[in-house]
Formats: structure tokens, C-alpha cells, sequence
């Protein structure tokens, strides 16, 4: 056990109870309210909890008669306003008996709503009675207040409603629980300094005092500084580390990070961290530092890391193949392009080849050392595209993981962000995409913690933007922030002479991975490479390649083209007749087809993949 609830009443403690057993939050939770409340904290305590929670007046007790700080929950304003709108008027007398705080949040409620009301605060024990008897003078309608009073004006018959906290705020109290247990484990230093625990950290620790005296140092940081422990114990720490940002840090008694410093011939990167004590003239602060090239070392290895995980980009400029201008200056285009670090907006058809472009445009620029992270925004539904990208914080949602997850914005840090079919993403992420682009910061679904981020992004579509930005589907802000660069690939059909020239690749390759022959291509099937519209693009051909490497031909109805005499483009063969027409040569296929199956109609519609009346009506111009 790490963290003690003290709960002033049952029905907190029950709620506290259910939110620890479905977190699995090293807590537990005692019921006591005030001095019973002292009397479960002192237990705690001796039973090994670091940290106490509790509310109210409990809360204010514990922390005057135990000398310890106490994690408050705040009482819930949403359901404070919600009563007083729902269940009083103008007329009703509201006596609102609490202590300070309670009286900070229910007072305001009530001046805005307009309702009569009269404070009666609760300052030490001795004067709880005095104050009770006023509300009883008073002769209130309803008594809003604390567990005390609320127990009071229940005894006496009064009508009373207790201000609770919400689950939210029980969440909140045990997440800062649970933060200050995190920092206590990694930053403060017990009376015999930790410096064994110092000495197992990859960083220089150093703790100061108020006067700026250093009172104790790991052995990392003498290494870092050059100088024995006996040398450095009582010097000051501005004789080594001289920042203006450090020294308004300790003067302030404020936590600082990432302050940049020279020593010597490196730079260091500090943490200034203040440690808690009842005053300030107690306190202490720890400064923590290592070099920056260290950081980075270690942020390569991470990179090394998510390289081997499969966040990395594969292919360059070189895996692109082209023989038309229109291509070769695309290409250029995109060279300079990868020089910077600016979001670039691909626009082109499906299959064209966009990520080939955004993965060549990573790895030829600055940003090639990252990671190349990708994903299809078509693919996920907006609420778990959501919790993909940003990440989640532990517990955020049903089914979520205990310790949270990462998200692809975080994995993408220093690197680049790959959002395939952008226009595809519900419209309401779009916006928060836009918000984490304006700051570069991104909070987890369900975090509080603003974690800042560093990445360029290329987000590609196959639609028209500007129609997708009319027809609602596309934010325009969103768009015009991507768009700082721009690509437009052009479709297959455009590029002269690139279909045989990737035909012949792709054919090439698919038999070197089969260990065969690569066959040769006639002219005919050149001459319909060319002619052949490609809706499909680059990755429909390749398609057609895969399916030549296995037969070796391509006949009529293996290839979607359209002819001007009929239903199929011209097919192809090795017996084909050099002066023969379009319709002759599709007749003659079409009867040796039918010659094969033994006259068999059926048989021949389905080994050609058309219908029995076409085969019909092409045996018929046979025949004719």
C-alpha cells in the first residue's frame, strides 16, 4: 500500500473503493470523518501509506494534527449547480455550512442563480456548535453543505443535501496521488540522501539547499563535472552551472526542465526539481543533468529500435520508375522537396503510387533518421483513429490498457507522420489534428498532460480536395495547413511509354522471385499496355504482370480493355494471324475455344468468362 483514502462517509468510500479495484491502484481506503479521520491517517501511516487522500474538513485535520500534506478531492461544481438550479427558487433560504472551500463553491453558485442564501463557515471544532445553532436560528429551507453539516440538519430534521465529489474528481485526486508517489520515487531524497539510489541513475544528481549549497552529488554527476564528491559537498552551484533561466528556477522555488548549459566544452541539459518541505528555509532542490550528446545517442538507439519495430520508410527515389517528363520533373520536384521538413499534401489515383513518394521524399531529407510512420485513415473508425494517433491515457476508456498507450504522433517525433486517404478521417478529428499541427503539443485521450511533439507530415488522398472542401468532408483550415507543399501525381495513362517499361519490370522481377525464365512480351501486348486506359494505375498492372509470369499469355478476357468491334480488346498469342481483324481474330479465338470443348456452349462461355449468347453470336460470325 502506497496511498491511504480516508473517506469522511460511506458512500465516498465505496466509490473510492471501486475506481481502486478496477485500476489497480496500490491504495486503500479507510472510512473515518475528522478526528476519526486523524485516527485512520495515523494508522495508515504506521501501516506504510506514503501518500493520504481525503475531503473537507477530514482532509484539513489530518494535515494540521499529523503534520503531513494531504491530496484534497475537490467537491463537484457540475452537480452543486445542477441542484441549486433544479431543486431551489428565488424564495428557497439556502443556509451553505461548510468549511473555506466549500463555501468558495457553493456561494458562487448561488449568487448567480439568484438564490437567498446565508454562509455559515466552519472554521476550528470549538466553534461547530455556535455555527449550527446560527442555522438553526436562521430557520433555513435546505442546508447545502459537508458531511458535518449535512449529518447535523439531518439529525434535526432539516432538509439537507451533501456536496459530493464526482467520480471524476475521485480520479483526478488519485492520479495526483500517484504522480507525487512517481516524482517522490524518482526525485526526493531521505535524510541519509539516497545516495545509493543516486548512484544507479544514468543522470548527474545534485542536491542543493536553500542558500544554493551543494549538500550531496551522485557519483554520475562527478564524473559529468570532473571533480571528486569531497571537492564539490559545500561549494555553491553556481560556481559550475551559470543560466539566468536556473537561477530564477531556484530563486522562485519552481520546477524547470530542459535548461541548456555550458561546462567546460559540453553542453548539458538540466532538470531543477524543488523538494517539499513545511518551509521553505527546509527545502531543498535536486538538479539533475547529463550531456546533450548523450540524450541524443540515446534517442538514436530509440530510433535504431522503432526501425527494427517496422516505423521506418524502405524505399528512395531510386525505386521509382519512369521514362516520360512529366514524371522525371515530378521527381525533381519532390527531391527539393525533401530538403525541408514542411507538411506536404500528395494528391493522385488510386494505385499511382503516393506512399512510394512519401517514403522516398523521408529517407532522401533531413528528417531520415526518424521514423516513418504511416497510417491508412480510411481504414479505422474516428474514434479509434483517435486513440491512434494521440494515444490514451491508462484506463481512458473501457477495454483501454492498465498503463496507457502510445500514440502514432509520439512514435512519430522527429520523423514523419504518413496520414494515407486524409480525406477520408471524420470531420471532428480533423480538427484536433489541426489543433496539434498550430502547437505542435498533443494530449492522450483521457490525459491531462500536454506532451509536445516535432514532425513533419505528408498526408496524400485520391480525391479532389477542393470538392471534398465543398462537399463538407475536408476542413479547409486543415487542408491549407497540410498543403504548405504540394504533389500531384499524374495517373498511368499519362505517362507515356511508362506501362511496357513497368510491364517489363515487374515481369522481370516476379520471375527472378520464381526462379523461371522471363518470357518474352509480343508487340500486340505492348501495343495494348499503351492503349489501355488504366483505372487501376501502376498496382492494377502490376496485377497483369503477375498474371502474365504465371501463363505466359493474355487473352482477350484477361484484360479489361474495350475494343471499337466488340465486347474485348484485341487478345494475344503466339498463333496469332499477323493481317488478321479484330473481329476475325476474336471469332477464331473464340471458335478454337469452342472446338476445344468439344462443341460444348457452356463449357466455352465459362472457360472464356463470358455468357452462352456471346459465344453464340461470335460462332455465328465464324461461321458467316
Amino acid at each position: 500500500m502506497v496511498i491511504a483514502f480516508i473517506a469522511p462517509y460511506e458512500r465516498i468510500s465505496i466509490a473510492a473503493q471501486s475506481i481502486v479495484e478496477a485500476s489497480n491502484y496500490p491504495a486503500r481506503v479507510y472510512v473515518g470523518d475528522l478526528h476519526q479521520g486523524v485516527k485512520a491517517a495515523r494508522q495508515a501511516l504506521a501501516e506504510g501509506a506514503k501518500i493520504i487522500i481525503s475531503r473537507g474538513g477530514t482532509a484539513r485535520l489530518i494535515r494540521q494534527e499529523l503534520g503531513v500534506e494531504v491530496i484534497e478531492v475537490e467537491a463537484s461544481v457540475q452537480r452543486t449547480l445542477a441542484y441549486v438550479y433544479k431543486e431551489t427558487t428565488e424564495a428557497t433560504r439556502i443556509a451553505v455550512a461548510g468549511f473555506e472551500p466549500l463555501i468558495n463553491l457553493v456561494a458562487p453558485v448561488c449568487e448567480v442563480l439568484g438564490r437567498t442564501y446565508r454562509s455559515f463557515e466552519l472554521k476550528e471544532r470549538s466553534s461547530f456548535q455556535a455555527q449550527m445553532d446560527g442555522i438553526g436560528q436562521w430557520n433555513p429551507d435546505v442546508v447545502i453543505g459537508d458531511a458535518i453539516a449535512y449529518h447535523w440538519a439531518q439529525a434535526r430534521g432539516l432538509d439537507a443535501y451533501l456536496i459530493e465529489s464526482s467520480m471524476e474528481t475521485l480520479l483526478d485526486a488519485f492520479e495526483r496521488a500517484m504522480l507525487v508517489y512517481n516524482n517522490l520515487c524518482r526525485y526526493i531524497l531521505a535524510e541519509e540522501k539516497l545516495a545509493t539510489v543516486l548512484n544507479c541513475s544514468r543522470e548527474g544528481a545534485i542536491l542543493i539547499n536553500r542558500d544554493g549549497v551543494i549538500e550531496e552529488i551522485n557519483r554520475q554527476g562527478c564524473d559529468i563535472l570532473s571533480q571528486s564528491r569531497e571537492e564539490l559537498i559545500g561549494t555553491l552551484l553556481s560556481d559550475y552551472f551559470d543560466s539566468a533561466e536556473l537561477s530564477k528556477a531556484f530563486r522562485k522555488f519552481q520546477t524547470a526542465r530542459n535548461i541548456l548549459v555550458n561546462y567546460r566544452d559540453d553542453k548539458l541539459a538540466l532538470d531543477h526539481i524543488t523538494v517539499s518541505a513545511d518551509n521553505q528555509a527546509g527545502s531543498s532542490s535536486v538538479v539533475l543533468f547529463q550531456p546533450v550528446q548523450k540524450i541524443q545517442d540515446a534517442g538514436n538507439v530509440i530510433r535504431r529500435k522503432l526501425a527494427d519495430s517496422g516505423f521506418y520508410a524502405k524505399y528512395t527515389f531510386d525505386d521509382i520508375v519512369f521514362s516520360c517528363d512529366k514524371m522525371r520533373r515530378l521527381v525533381a520536384v519532390a527531391r527539393q522537396y525533401s530538403e525541408t521538413d514542411s507538411n506536404i499534401m500528395i494528391v493522385g489515383e488510386t494505385g499511382t503510387g503516393k506512399e512510394l513518394f512519401a517514403q522516398s521524399i523521408h529517407n532522401a531529407g533531413p528528417l531520415a533518421g526518424g521514423p516513418f510512420v504511416a497510417v491508412n485513415c480510411a481504414a479505422l473508425p474516428g474514434a479509434l483513429l483517435e486513440s491512434e494517433l494521440f494515444g490514451y491515457a491508462p484506463g481512458a476508456f473501457t477495454g483501454a490498457s492498465r498503463s496507457g498507450k502510445i500514440g502514432l504522433f509520439e512514435l512519430a517525433h522527429e520523423g514523419t507522420l504518413f496520414l494515407d486517404e486524409l480525406t477520408e478521417m471524420d470531420f471532428f478529428l480533423q480538427s484536433k489534428l489541426l489543433r496539434a499541427l498550430q502547437t505542435q503539443e498533443i494530449m492522450r485521450v483521457g490525459g491531462n498532460r500536454i506532451i509536445p511533439i516535432k514532425l513533419r507530415i505528408i498526408a496524400t488522398t485520391n480525391k479532389k480536395p477542393l470538392e471534398e472542401i465543398q462537399a463538407g468532408r475536408l476542413r479547409a483550415d486543415l487542408f491549407y495547413r497540410l498543403n504548405t507543399l504540394d504533389l500531384k501525381i499524374p495517373p498511368l495513362r499519362e505517362r507515356e511509354n511508362d506501362p511496357e517499361r513497368l510491364f517489363s519490370l515487374f515481369l522481370t522481377r516476379k520471375c527472378e522471385r520464381r526462379g523461371i525464365p522471363v518470357p518474352s512480351v509480343p508487340d500486340k501486348i505492348l501495343a495494348v499496355l499503351r492503349s489501355y486506359s488504366w483505372p487501376g494505375n501502376v498496382r492494377e498492372l502490376e496485377n497483369l504482370a503477375e498474371k502474365y509470369t504465371t501463363l505466359h499469355t493474355l487473352s482477350p478476357f484477361d484484360m479489361p480493355l474495350v475494343g471499337e468491334a466488340g465486347d474485348f480488346a484485341p487478345a494475344v498469342g503466339e498463333d496469332d494471324a499477323p493481317d488478321a481483324t479484330l473481329e476475325e481474330f476474336i471469332a477464331a479465338r473464340v471458335g478454337k475455344v469452342f472446338r476445344m470443348e468439344n462443341g460444348n456452349v457452356t463449357r466455352t462461355a465459362q472457360r472464356l468468362g463470358i455468357d452462352r449468347n456471346t459465344v453464340k453470336r461470335w460462332l455465328d460470325k465464324a461461321a458467316g
